[in-house]
């Protein structure tokens, strides 16, 4: 009977032992430290309005679980477990990922969209945008829908795209969503998260320059510091910027000259029939 008790009792702490060594026990003991909200399951990551106007959350179906929540004064931030059923074939295995989203509280970003050329979540409604940066451009998808969103690419941002081929980033009004492509490994995830803080910090950080700055200043600005834009894309930004963007055309103008002339020449026989008709028939 002893040796049925202390087999018992030892299962009983090898059990309670494999229950806090859990991914998700894991987790949750990082959020408690970091003073952050801690779900193991929540059945959304950011609000209704957010999710619907963010193509990363209408592609497919999602389920979360080991969700972080925390806040600050700029942004309302949820980190998750994501796992995606990219079809409903019964085959086909789920994708986990880890996620990163923001939901800023009075800023607002340019639309954007930069996926791996081969990732399920590249495909976009968006417009097409090449950096002329090859290391990025031979890996990454871009999506935007205005120019504006040229100027995101800070050299902060330049390097990381340079340096990791696995990225997703989605912007959209007030929202933010970033992952990997990976279920990140309990080891990696304070890596993760600063990494995502970081490049939120960055981006709250051009909102804030676009918002002081006449946005003209701001593109000369953002293209001096960086050595690599090259010729072509900062002419292109900085006339869509300046309020002088528009330029003479000789050929243009020569065609509203001889518009004028064919005009007044048709008004002319235009009256000259009319006097004609008038004066002529009366006689």
């Amino acid at each position: 009977m002893t040796w049925i008790i202390s087999f018992f009792v030892a299962a009983c702490a090898a059990g309670l032992v494999a229950t806090t060594r859990t991914r998700t026990a894991q987790l949750a003991s990082i959020a408690k430290a970091n003073g952050y909200t801690f779900d193991k399951r929540k059945e959304s990551i950011t609000t209704q309005q957010t999710a619907g106007r963010l193509e990363f959350f209408t592609l497919f179906f999602h389920q979360y679980r080991n969700v972080f929540t925390f806040s600050d004064s700029l942004a309302f931030i949820r980190l998750a477990d994501d796992t995606i059923f990219t079809d409903d074939k019964p085959g086909t295995k789920p994708l986990p990922v880890t996620v990163l989203t923001a939901e800023l509280k009075k800023k607002q970003f340019p639309q954007f969209k930069a996926a791996p050329l081969a990732s399920p979540f590249a495909p976009s409604q968006q417009a097409l945008m090449k950096t002329n940066i090859t290391e990025i451009d031979n890996r990454y998808r871009i999506h935007a829908t205005s120019p504006v969103a040229g100027l995101l690419f800070t050299p902060f941002m330049i390097n990381l795209f340079k340096t990791r081929d696995n990225i997703y980033l989605e912007l959209n009004e007030n929202a933010l969503v970033y992952h990997e492509h990976t279920l990140v490994p309990l080891e990696e995830m304070e890596k993760f998260r600063f990494r995502a803080i970081q490049l939120l910090g960055e981006l709250e950080e051009f909102l804030e320059q676009m918002e002081q700055n006449d946005p003209m200043d701001t593109a000369t600005t953002f293209i001096t510091a960086n050595k690599e834009f090259d010729e072509e894309r900062a002419s292109s930004l900085l006339q869509h910027f300046s309020n002088r963007s528009i330029k003479y055309d000789g050929k243009n103008s020569w065609r509203g000259f001889w518009f004028l002339i064919l005009l007044l020449i048709f008004v002319g026989i235009t009256l000259l029939s009319w006097f004609v008709l008038r004066f002529g028939l009366g006689k």
